[in-house]
């Protein structure tokens, strides 16, 4: 098993850190949830004790940063993000390496954009009845609705599929169940996304 010793990855909440650390198991055969910090919320990354502990810094110890681009119009974006990150960088006078969901790129979205891609084809028709009930909803003439998150399908999608188990493995009681549905496709050479955060997690995670 690869080293890593003292280097952490920082995500900003409970959904974001269940997944790392299942990709971290079952990519990397990693099961150690000390690994991944639950910030909970990316304004609280500076906050972080993790971040300024003495020892992590003498051992030059990594820290990854793993958070939601978000859009332009809830105040995210990826240039937001980034500047907000480097601006905490100088004040505490460390280093970090950033990857922004989903794809670290110029897409706006979050970790739920991501975990969207990691469904196996046939169940992606969902996609298109969600849409059509958002553009139904969009079109009434009552004013002051609360137009469904993306997490909102991210749940209910993984919600219609529930009886897909996989065999010989129980409901593992988490909001999004990894392990225990046969509703994925966790095969890295065949979603480019997925391998980009697996290759941000290799390159920096592990120690040389």
């Amino acid at each position: 098993m690869k080293e890593y010793g003292e280097n952490k990855i920082f995500v900003e909440g409970k959904s974001d850190k269940i997944f790392i650390d299942f990709l971290l198991l079952h990519f990397f055969k990693i099961d150690d949830k000390s690994i991944v910090v639950d910030v909970e919320g990316k304004d609280k990354l500076k906050n972080s004790p993790l971040l300024i502990n003495e020892r992590r810094r003498s051992e030059n110890s990594q820290n990854l940063i793993i958070f939601d681009t978000d859009s332009i119009d809830k105040k995210g974006g990826r240039e937001e993000r980034l500047k907000e990150l480097n601006e905490i960088k100088t004040l505490l006078e460390i280093e970090f390496s950033i990857f922004l969901l989903p794809f670290n790129d110029e897409n706006e979205g979050m970790l739920e954009n991501l975990i969207n891609t990691c469904f196996k084809e046939e169940f992606n028709f969902f996609d298109d009845c969600w849409n059509s009930m958002i553009a139904c909803i969009e079109s009434s003439e009552i004013k002051n609705l609360n137009i469904p998150a993306q997490h909102g399908f991210i749940y209910s999608k993984i919600d219609l599929f529930r009886r897909y188990q996989v065999e010989g493995i129980g409901d593992d009681k988490l909001k999004i169940p990894y392990q225990s549905l046969d509703i994925w496709n966790f095969e890295r050479d065949k979603n480019k996304n997925l391998d980009k955060l697996l290759k941000f997690i290799e390159n920096n995670l592990f120690n040389n």
